[in-house]
């Protein structure tokens, strides 16, 4: 990628003063999110005085993010994207596009005291990260033990008992039959869709899993299960 344009991209879009105008004290205290070493804005201009670097804020908010390692960066952009998707709505997705070759799609937030929901929460982040990188089959195995973990999650919210199903199949079976016997009316085709997801997701998990060297997911597949994830976990929210 190239992350020269892109940070000069996500940059100008905080630079104006205006809604999505940050300040040097915001902006590190939003890059304090990702990376906890990094000093507060005092003491970094401090430094930067005692360095001889320059102050500006675009030159140090590009030092900033430049100097990052790439995982670090990528969640760094995201921060910043989501800060100015209200403002920006069509430059920032344009560099989510940069970004990951994403669609427009919301990603879902799982409520953190589910079961496992923090854990869930950097799955759908590590997803993301993923497809950003290129590692495709690894965001595919992601999206597997994402749509696992809260299928299972949702069982546990509906149900009390000693043991649960163990596979993302029978979890989709069972997470079906809850809303169908509380929801008669419902449509089936709706229904469907969360055993039919399941099962997408794990023919395109096995077939690309990284222990059975099979092969490579492309892109497209993989933002695709991505989404499908996301879709099934927003739906199931509302019936939790």
């Amino acid at each position: 990628m190239d992350w020269s344009l892109i940070v000069r991209r996500v940059i100008k879009l905080v630079d104006p003063q205006g809604d999505a105008y940050l300040s040097g004290g915001q902006f590190i205290r939003m890059m304090q999110e990702v990376d906890s070493d990094l000093p507060g804005y005092t003491e970094f201009i401090e430094d930067r005085n005692r360095r001889n670097k320059s102050t500006t804020r675009r030159d140090f908010f590009r030092d900033i993010l430049l100097e990052m390692n790439e995982g670090r960066r990528i969640r760094a952009v995201g921060l910043l994207l989501e800060h100015t998707q209200s403002v920006f709505p069509d430059e920032s997705a344009g560099i989510r596009a940069l970004l990951a070759g994403a669609t427009t799609a919301p990603n879902a937030e799982i409520p953190i005291e589910l079961w496992g929901g923090e854990r869930l929460n950097r799955y759908l982040q590590d997803i993301d990260d993923a497809i950003t990188l290129g590692n495709f089959s690894h965001s595919v195995t992601l999206s597997y033990s994402c749509l696992e973990g809260f299928y299972g999650a949702f069982l546990r919210s509906k149900e009390h008992r000693e043991r649960y199903p163990n596979e993302i199949i029978d979890l989709s079976k069972e997470a079906k039959a809850i809303l169908k016997r509380a929801m008669a009316d419902y449509p089936d085709e709706v229904l469907n869709g969360i055993t039919n997801a399941a099962n997408a997701v794990d023919k395109s998990r096995n077939r690309f899993s990284q222990s059975h060297f099979a092969g490579e997911a492309g892109r497209w597949l993989a933002v695709y299960i991505r989404d499908l994830v996301n879709t099934q976990i927003r739906l199931l929210l509302h019936f939790m």
